[in-house]
């Protein structure tokens, strides 16, 4: 069974193509999950829940804002609040 199973309106660039349960595409996904870990919320995020030590977790993070840089690509910075 695909994650990305039904068509329907991504509810992030509001295109409609194969969505997830949430639902976002694959590409809003990937982003809802960068920006997770980029603002601390490792235990919300598919890419940091797994992992156990806070320094595992930083890695990822400084990994991802190495490749992706530091601004949110899908969330508002106004609108945000972190849940840690």
């Amino acid at each position: 069974m695909s994650d990305y199973q039904y068509e329907a309106e991504c509810h992030g660039c509001f295109i409609i193509q194969p969505v997830n349960h949430i639902p976002l595409c694959k590409s809003c996904n990937n982003k809802k999950e960068r920006d997770l870990v980029r603002t601390r919320s490792f235990d919300f995020s598919v890419l940091t829940s797994h992992l156990l030590s806070e320094e595992a977790k930083e890695n990822v993070r400084k990994d991802i804002i190495f490749k992706y840089g530091s601004d949110l690509e899908l969330f508002s910075d106004s609108t945000y609040r972190s849940l840690n």
